[in-house]
Protein backbone atom coordinates (compact mmCIF):
# COMPACT_ATOMS: atom_id res chain seq x y z
CA UNK A 1 0.00 0.00 0.00
CA UNK A 2 1.38 3.43 -1.14
CA UNK A 3 2.86 5.38 1.81
CA UNK A 4 0.14 8.81 2.74
CA UNK A 5 0.31 11.28 5.68
CA UNK A 6 -2.25 11.08 8.09
CA UNK A 7 -4.01 14.52 8.15
CA UNK A 8 -3.43 17.53 5.80
CA UNK A 9 -2.76 20.87 7.64
CA UNK A 10 -5.83 23.01 8.62
CA UNK A 11 -6.44 25.38 5.47
CA UNK A 12 -4.26 24.07 3.14
CA UNK A 13 -4.52 21.74 0.48
CA UNK A 14 -2.75 18.50 -0.63
CA UNK A 15 0.23 18.66 -2.24
CA UNK A 16 -1.53 18.79 -5.73
CA UNK A 17 -3.45 21.93 -5.20
CA UNK A 18 -0.31 23.26 -3.78
CA UNK A 19 1.50 22.66 -6.84
CA UNK A 20 -0.60 24.60 -9.58
CA UNK A 21 1.13 26.93 -10.69
CA UNK A 22 0.62 30.66 -10.08
CA UNK A 23 0.57 33.65 -12.99
CA UNK A 24 3.90 34.67 -11.85
CA UNK A 25 5.08 31.27 -12.24
CA UNK A 26 6.99 30.81 -16.09
CA UNK A 27 5.34 27.52 -16.00
CA UNK A 28 1.59 29.09 -15.32
CA UNK A 29 0.81 28.35 -18.75
CA UNK A 30 1.14 24.62 -19.07
CA UNK A 31 -2.24 23.19 -19.13
CA UNK A 32 -0.74 19.65 -18.68
CA UNK A 33 1.25 20.19 -15.57
CA UNK A 34 -2.17 22.33 -14.40
CA UNK A 35 -3.79 19.06 -15.10
CA UNK A 36 -1.50 16.61 -13.91
CA UNK A 37 -1.53 18.35 -10.56
CA UNK A 38 -5.20 18.04 -9.92
CA UNK A 39 -4.98 14.41 -11.04
CA UNK A 40 -2.02 14.20 -8.35
CA UNK A 41 -4.67 16.20 -5.72
CA UNK A 42 -7.66 13.72 -6.44
CA UNK A 43 -5.51 11.05 -5.71
CA UNK A 44 -5.00 9.75 -9.36
CA UNK A 45 -1.32 8.89 -8.94
CA UNK A 46 -0.99 6.63 -12.13
CA UNK A 47 -3.07 9.18 -14.82
CA UNK A 48 -1.05 11.95 -13.42
CA UNK A 49 2.66 10.35 -13.17
CA UNK A 50 1.66 8.90 -17.02
CA UNK A 51 1.44 12.85 -17.60
CA UNK A 52 3.91 13.92 -15.77
CA UNK A 53 6.50 11.62 -17.45
CA UNK A 54 5.88 13.19 -20.55
CA UNK A 55 6.11 16.50 -19.45
CA UNK A 56 9.76 15.42 -18.13
CA UNK A 57 10.30 13.44 -21.69
CA UNK A 58 9.59 16.77 -23.54
CA UNK A 59 11.26 19.06 -21.40
CA UNK A 60 14.29 17.61 -19.07
CA UNK A 61 15.19 21.21 -17.68
CA UNK A 62 11.66 22.31 -16.55
CA UNK A 63 11.81 21.60 -12.88
CA UNK A 64 8.39 22.20 -11.89
CA UNK A 65 7.05 19.36 -14.14
CA UNK A 66 10.10 17.08 -12.26
CA UNK A 67 9.02 18.19 -8.91
CA UNK A 68 5.42 17.60 -9.35
CA UNK A 69 6.75 13.54 -10.77
CA UNK A 70 9.06 13.43 -7.38
CA UNK A 71 5.87 13.60 -4.91
CA UNK A 72 3.50 11.48 -7.74
CA UNK A 73 6.12 8.62 -7.11
CA UNK A 74 6.60 9.26 -3.39
CA UNK A 75 2.70 9.30 -2.42
CA UNK A 76 1.26 7.14 -5.27
CA UNK A 77 3.72 4.37 -5.03
CA UNK A 78 5.91 4.55 -1.73
CA UNK A 79 8.75 4.76 -3.84
CA UNK A 80 10.60 7.22 -1.73
CA UNK A 81 14.26 6.21 -3.12
CA UNK A 82 13.00 7.13 -6.43
CA UNK A 83 11.07 10.38 -5.44
CA UNK A 84 14.21 11.70 -3.64
CA UNK A 85 16.10 11.43 -7.29
CA UNK A 86 13.66 13.05 -8.96
CA UNK A 87 13.63 16.03 -6.25
CA UNK A 88 17.02 16.67 -6.06
CA UNK A 89 17.17 17.07 -9.62
CA UNK A 90 14.52 19.38 -9.77
CA UNK A 91 16.52 21.28 -7.35
CA UNK A 92 19.64 21.07 -9.22
CA UNK A 93 17.68 22.63 -12.34
CA UNK A 94 16.69 25.83 -10.39
CA UNK A 95 18.19 26.05 -6.99
CA UNK A 96 15.89 29.55 -6.26
CA UNK A 97 12.83 28.19 -6.89
CA UNK A 98 10.62 26.65 -4.81
CA UNK A 99 9.73 23.79 -6.77
CA UNK A 100 12.75 21.21 -6.11
CA UNK A 101 13.18 22.04 -2.48
CA UNK A 102 9.37 21.59 -1.88
CA UNK A 103 9.53 18.31 -3.33
CA UNK A 104 12.73 17.38 -1.36
CA UNK A 105 10.91 18.32 2.00
CA UNK A 106 7.84 16.47 1.14
CA UNK A 107 9.52 13.60 0.03
CA UNK A 108 11.85 13.58 3.80
CA UNK A 109 8.68 14.45 5.54
CA UNK A 110 6.62 11.94 3.54
CA UNK A 111 9.42 9.10 4.62
CA UNK A 112 9.29 10.13 8.38
CA UNK A 113 12.68 12.56 7.97
CA UNK A 114 11.12 15.50 9.39
CA UNK A 115 14.15 17.11 10.44
CA UNK A 116 15.98 16.36 7.28
CA UNK A 117 12.65 17.49 5.41
CA UNK A 118 12.08 20.81 7.63
CA UNK A 119 15.71 21.46 6.40
CA UNK A 120 15.33 21.35 2.85
CA UNK A 121 11.72 23.77 3.04
CA UNK A 122 13.43 25.98 5.53
CA UNK A 123 16.39 26.50 2.90
CA UNK A 124 13.47 26.87 -0.16
CA UNK A 125 12.27 29.41 1.77
CA UNK A 126 15.14 31.86 2.45
CA UNK A 127 15.71 31.63 -1.04
CA UNK A 128 11.89 31.95 -2.74
CA UNK A 129 10.18 33.26 0.14
CA UNK A 130 6.59 33.92 -1.55
CA UNK A 131 6.19 30.31 -2.90
CA UNK A 132 3.20 29.25 -0.28
CA UNK A 133 4.30 25.73 -1.25
CA UNK A 134 6.95 25.70 0.99
CA UNK A 135 4.89 27.56 4.05
CA UNK A 136 2.40 24.46 3.67
CA UNK A 137 4.96 22.23 3.93
CA UNK A 138 6.19 23.54 7.03
CA UNK A 139 2.85 24.03 8.37
CA UNK A 140 2.50 19.96 7.26
CA UNK A 141 6.22 19.06 9.03
CA UNK A 142 4.58 21.41 12.42
CA UNK A 143 1.89 18.64 12.44
CA UNK A 144 3.73 16.26 12.28
CA UNK A 145 6.51 16.59 14.43
CA UNK A 146 5.95 14.72 18.11
CA UNK A 147 5.29 17.40 21.41
CA UNK A 148 8.02 18.04 23.93
CA UNK A 149 5.83 15.60 26.01
CA UNK A 150 5.07 13.10 24.03
CA UNK A 151 2.57 11.28 26.12
CA UNK A 152 0.68 14.68 25.43
CA UNK A 153 -0.94 15.46 21.76
CA UNK A 154 1.02 17.90 20.39
CA UNK A 155 -2.12 20.04 20.10
CA UNK A 156 -2.48 19.82 23.92
CA UNK A 157 -1.78 23.77 25.56
CA UNK A 158 1.33 22.79 27.86
CA UNK A 159 3.50 20.75 24.63
CA UNK A 160 2.43 24.14 22.40
CA UNK A 161 3.80 26.28 24.92
CA UNK A 162 6.75 23.83 25.47
CA UNK A 163 7.30 23.81 21.42
CA UNK A 164 7.20 27.66 21.43
CA UNK A 165 9.87 28.01 23.94
CA UNK A 166 12.18 25.18 22.39
CA UNK A 167 11.65 27.57 18.72
CA UNK A 168 12.74 30.15 20.83
CA UNK A 169 15.68 28.91 22.67
CA UNK A 170 16.61 27.06 19.72
CA UNK A 171 16.95 29.69 16.99
CA UNK A 172 20.17 31.05 15.82
CA UNK A 173 19.03 34.30 16.41
CA UNK A 174 17.85 34.30 20.11
CA UNK A 175 21.58 32.01 21.02
CA UNK A 176 23.84 34.82 19.20
CA UNK A 177 22.15 37.59 21.20
CA UNK A 178 22.34 35.93 24.17
CA UNK A 179 26.28 34.85 23.54
CA UNK A 180 26.52 38.61 22.47
CA UNK A 181 25.14 39.93 26.23
CA UNK A 182 26.88 37.36 28.23
CA UNK A 183 30.39 38.59 26.28
CA UNK A 184 29.27 42.43 26.68
CA UNK A 185 27.96 41.51 30.58
CA UNK A 186 31.22 39.58 31.07
CA UNK A 187 33.07 42.96 29.78
CA UNK A 188 31.80 45.36 31.90
CA UNK A 189 32.16 42.76 35.12
CA UNK A 190 36.10 42.65 34.43
CA UNK A 191 36.12 45.86 34.04
CA UNK A 192 34.70 47.52 36.53
CA UNK A 193 36.72 45.14 38.75
CA UNK A 194 39.94 46.13 37.12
Amino acid sequence: MPARLAKRPRGHGAPGEVLQVGSANPAAGNRALRKANKLLEKQEYDRAEAILRRLVGNDARDPEPLASLAICVAAGRGNLATAEKLAVRARRLDPDRACGWFALGYVNLLGSRLQEGFGYLEEGRKRDPRDPRLQWGQDLYRRRKPGVIADLSPDNPLNRLLDAGRRVMTDHRVMTAGAVYACYRAACIYFSLG
